[in-house]
């Protein structure tokens, strides 16, 4: 196959990434509709409401992205301050990357799910995903740097990926 990466849009998000919740589903008595609600609470509410706005801007009103669609996450965490001396230097040993709660999956699943019908229709539609998550330097700000893009693929001979 070949894949060819179209119709991109790159935005950041700034503050505290939060991980999604555990869902929980019930059957409603009085309505008999079934409701699904997320434990992730205020926090992940706020997370949520704050990359949904960012992505808006960055869509400037497109539609959303055709599948298949590829997508890459960068989440920028704050480094715990017992990771530095008290001179503000880092700690001999200290962790390169975050090997901590949340992890990485909740992060994307909360982030993922507040893009659903901003980047693209279905969550389902993402064939593609490149995922990190690293201590931000003391400059940097925490939060998440998010692209994505259509796939063009097309089939070719043989089953390895190469890039058009």
């Amino acid at each position: 196959m070949k894949c060819e990466r179209t119709d991109r849009v790159a935005f950041s998000v700034q503050g505290e990434p939060a991980p999604g919740g555990s869902k929980n589903a019930f059957l409603h008595r009085a309505t008999g509709r079934i409701v699904v609600t997320d434990a992730g609470g205020k926090r992940n509410k706020d997370w949520r409401k704050a990359v949904a706005v960012a992505a808006r801007e960055a869509m400037q009103g497109r539609e959303v992205l055709t599948p298949p669609i590829g997508l890459t996450m960068v989440f920028r965490m704050e480094r715990p301050k017992s990771h530095y001396t008290s001179k503000g230097t880092l700690r001999a040993g200290s962790p390169v990357v975050p090997i901590v709660r949340p992890d990485l999956t909740k992060l994307v699943r909360s982030t993922e799910d507040a893009l659903t019908g901003i980047l693209w229709g279905d969550d389902a539609h993402i064939a593609e995903q490149w995922l990190y998550r690293i201590y931000a330097h003391p400059e940097e700000p925490v939060g998440v740097q998010i692209t994505a893009y259509h796939l063009a693929i097309r089939q070719a001979d043989g089953i390895a990926w190469e890039e058009a």
